[in-house]
């Protein structure tokens, strides 16, 4: 689609200055436009001069051979293509057989000249027309974004300048750490005495569908337990091995890591024999290998109920109508086969 439509006073205006001997470049100052835009104003109501275009080779103008194959290019593929589609089909195969470049106005152009041209609300159908709008909306609102985050992180400057004490929190998305008032974080809860974990500037992160919440706090609790508890164990192993240097210790066959051996670090174990032994993984590994095996359960399971037929499970073994449903199950019989064999 075409940018922002030329009003009557405006194309007045672009005539006037053209008229004083104006450049496009100076034209689109005055009016704050482009000068890809002026001139495509320009061409697409033929106030093109011709002495000055010939000068300048900045028109491109159609033969008779060319002109024929556009007008039957635009008119096959406007049904099913929007302008800019068609804009860049051309363009892709003039530079081939080096014929002249258009833009989107020579398009819409001979599509009004056909009576082809669709409205707005039959454009917005494309899927191509909502792709470009949802790239154009997200680069707009990541420029808006950065520009509240530069606001806050001043703001945080001069608040800690102010009160050093100042209660603060971290967020779980950004990662950033953030005065603990209504400035920075929303509050929620019975009467909205408690604030969330997640700052103002990354309230919209969270939103979305089910899977992906679920998705985002998976995440984050995976983060903490990097961050938080094996910080802690490492700080907790260090200093009860300056106490007791003699004691025994044993490294993780899983993530290779050294941890003291007792209890709170690596469970037991019974033999047949009745004997007890400690595993060679630790607790942390332990419990992410649990953690994971019942996400991929959970995941499993919702599959599972979308499916209408009791026999899915036999079903996806024999052809390849439910590959997910193979993937988690292979999944799960590696997870605990893993398991097993770490008790040995």
């Amino acid at each position: 689609m075409a940018g922002r439509q030329y009003g009557t006073e405006e194309l007045q205006l672009i005539a006037t200055l053209r008229d004083r001997g104006l450049s496009i470049s100076e034209v689109a100052r005055e009016l704050g436009r482009t000068p890809a835009g002026i001139q495509g104003a320009l061409r697409a109501r033929r106030w093109v001069d011709p002495a000055r275009s010939k000068l300048m080779s900045s028109v491109n103008v159609f033969s008779t051979e060319q002109r024929n194959a556009f007008r039957e290019f635009v008119r096959s593929r406007a049904a099913n293509h929007s302008s800019t589609d068609i804009r860049d089909l051309w363009n892709k195969d003039a530079a081939t057989k080096q014929w002249p470049m258009v833009n989107n106005e020579r398009v819409l152009y001979y599509l009004c000249a056909q009576g082809l041209k669709k409205t707005k609300s039959e454009y917005m159908r494309f899927e191509s027309y909502r792709k470009r709008q949802s790239s154009a909306q997200q680069e707009r609102r990541a420029k808006e974004q950065a520009s509240i985050l530069r606001t806050l992180r001043v703001r945080r400057e001069e608040l800690y300048a102010r009160e050093a004490n100042l209660p603060r929190r971290n967020c779980e998305v950004c990662r950033e750490t953030w005065p603990l008032t209504d400035e920075f974080f929303r509050r929620s809860g019975v009467g909205r005495k408690y604030f969330l974990k997640t700052c103002k500037n990354c309230c919209h992160k969270v939103s979305g569908t089910a899977v992906e919440r679920r998705a985002q706090r998976m995440v984050a609790y995976d983060r903490h337990v990097i961050v938080k508890q094996l910080s802690l164990a490492k700080t907790e192993r260090d200093a009860f091995l300056r106490q007791h240097r003699n004691s025994p210790v044993r490294r993780c066959s899983r993530c290779h890591e050294t941890w003291e051996l007792t209890l709170k670090r690596f469970p037991k174990y019974k033999l047949p024999s009745g004997r007890e032994l400690h595993r060679r993984t630790c607790r942390f590994c332990l419990r992410t290998d649990a953690r994971f095996k019942e996400r991929a359960k959970l995941e499993l399971e919702r599959m599972q109920t979308g499916i209408p037929d009791t026999n899915a499970c036999r079903v996806s073994e024999q052809g390849d109508q439910a590959p997910f449903s193979v993937r988690q199950c292979n999944l799960l019989k590696e997870t605990s086969a893993m398991s097993h064999l770490d008790e040995c």
